[in-house]
């Protein structure tokens, strides 16, 4: 059962590294090459969209950075 426990773990890390991974890649890749899209201002709006939404977005806000 452990064996199971310790699998079910790697794979779930793996997956979050992954998508952590391909975040941080294309806020870069959008900062090296004009797409248009500005990655600072939309994080600043995303920040502003979880602080708008009251406790429940602070919450959701405090939770998202502790998963990083």
């Amino acid at each position: 059962m452990a064996d199971v426990s310790s699998t079910v773990n790697s794979v779930i890390s793996g997956i979050v590294s992954l998508v952590k991974g391909l975040i941080v890649f294309f806020v870069f890749a959008n900062i090296l090459y004009s797409t248009g899209f500005d990655p600072v201002g939309g994080i600043v709006d995303l920040v502003n969209t979880f602080l708008d939404g009251g406790l429940a977005g602070l919450l959701a806000l405090l939770f998202l950075v502790s998963m990083a």
